[in-house]
């Protein structure tokens, strides 16, 4: 009898444990929809998001997920016609939401979440913030089939992947909104670009976080930091146009709007800016042509040409044509891979710039020579010439070969001068003249040996000063 009394308060204990902790792990934060900041003006009716990150990957029997539940703070009022929906991964969830007492919002999805994904939801109603002004925190809960916990609350944490309130706090202002923008100005540009410069006079109100823009009474941006006092519209329509402001402390909470200013907008005749630091890199995908962006506001597409020889027309290479919209890497750098296995011979590349109405920047052209043997030969380090400063070891200088490519470099007296080694992928290897001290060799003759895998060649090179 003791020993089963034992086994039955273990249990107890265990279905216990296992009650408040859950392999179903989450996270989540809510926000007003159009705002990065969790700031809501009193006695006003606004859109939320409530988004979580929902783990199911080590989900147990039990822990499948029905309902959501939100309690919202005392005085948040949301009705079942509030509900915009649900979403998982982007895609909409058919449910049906009940209010029930204690201000909880119960989101009952048709069917049961039971697979093992890690999934991004998003829940979207509209709520009338209370009268008080106090900071309101959000509470979130998920239910199973038998309407029992899955866990406790969510714990906070971004999860939309966007820097604004990662947490289930909202702050309640005063609705009063700020005293409109003075100083407000609109200027067409006078250089051939159909954009206009708009400058304002910054609020001393502490509590304005940005300012809205109006372009034909239609809102057009949201500067957000509210040091900004200047703003470019790019790629305006041709046509007269009307531009007013106003400061806000929520998108919810704003100033009344500017006087009317009115624009004239001509076209765009201004060829944009030639990108920059054009290269060209031989790999074993093919050749990689990469460029920095233009600096121009209003380039729409770039074009990757190419030529077979100084003569011949420049043409664009088939894909050669790079949206701007699709990004550079690391917002710094566009690149374009050739992946033909062009022959030996003497190359041109080019990038070209356009804007929307098709104006094209000045073009950047880059040479390119293949060899099958190390070129230039002699070559001059000290030369300000990028095409002979320094001399290229072609991998193909041995046809057919396959694995590591090194070049070593040897005075004429058989000590060892430099070692060159090649990354992954790369198909030729420079060497500037210098010594693995860093110190230019002296002008002579230098034996190398090109190896790739385990075949090599041999061969001299001279160095002119």
């Amino acid at each position: 009898m003791k020993y089963t009394i034992l086994i039955y308060i273990y249990f107890v204990c265990l279905a216990t444990f296992n009650y408040s902790y859950a392999a179903v792990t989450s996270k989540g934060e809510i926000n007003v929809e159009g705002e990065t900041k969790g700031i809501v003006p009193a006695s006003s009716k606004v859109p939320l998001l409530v988004t979580l990150i929902i783990d199911r990957s080590l989900a147990e029997p039990g822990e499948d997920i029905k309902t959501i539940e939100i309690t919202m703070p005392q005085g948040f009022q949301t009705q079942r016609d509030d509900f915009t929906g649900i979403t998982r991964d982007g895609k909409k969830l058919p449910a049906r939401v009940l209010i029930s007492e204690g201000n909880v919002l119960r989101v009952e999805l048709a069917e049961p979440i039971i697979d093992f994904q890690n999934s991004i939801y998003v829940i979207a109603f509209h709520t009338q913030t209370p009268n008080e002004i106090f900071e309101a925190v959000f509470k979130v809960l998920l239910r199973n089939r038998e309407d029992a916990p899955v866990g406790e609350h969510i714990q906070e944490g971004q999860a939309d992947g966007k820097l604004n309130n990662d947490d289930f706090t909202l702050q309640i202002i005063p609705n009063i909104p700020p005293a409109p923008v003075t100083g407000f100005t609109a200027e067409a540009d006078k250089n051939g670009e159909n954009d206009v410069t708009l400058r304002w006079i910054k609020s001393d109100d502490p509590d304005v976080n940005g300012y809205i823009i109006y372009r034909d009474k239609e809102s057009i941006i949201n500067v957000e930091k509210r040091a900004s006092t200047t703003f470019r519209d790019v790629n305006v329509f041709p046509g007269t146009h009307t531009y007013q402001i106003a400061a806000y402390k929520t998108i919810f909470l704003q100033s009344d709007r500017s006087p009317i200013l009115t624009v004239e907008v001509s076209e765009d005749t201004a060829p944009p800016e030639a990108p920059a630091s054009l290269n060209l890199t031989i790999s074993s995908e093919g050749i990689q042509v990469s460029w920095i962006p233009s600096v121009s506001r209003d380039v729409s597409i770039y074009r990757v040409m190419f030529s077979s020889t100084d003569t011949d027309t420049l043409k664009v290479l088939p894909n050669g044509e790079i949206s701007t919209k699709q990004p550079a890497n690391d917002s710094t750098e566009y690149l374009f891979v050739d992946n033909r296995q062009l022959p030996v011979g003497s190359y041109t590349y080019a990038v070209v710039a356009f804007d929307e109405a098709n104006n094209a920047s000045p073009i950047v052209k880059k040479r390119l020579r293949i060899f099958d043997k190390p070129y230039p030969n002699p070559f001059t380090p000290l030369s300000n010439d990028p095409d002979f400063n320094s001399v290229i070891f072609p991998a193909r200088a041995i046809d057919d070969a396959e694995g590591e490519f090194s070049v070593m470099l040897y005075n004429i007296h058989g000590a060892l001068v430099k070692t060159l080694t090649a990354q992954l992928g790369d198909t030729e290897l420079k060497w500037d003249g210098k010594n693995e001290n860093g110190d230019i060799v002296e002008s002579g003759i230098y034996i190398f040996q090109l190896q790739v895998g385990e075949n090599y060649i041999t061969g001299t090179i001279i160095v002119a000063k």
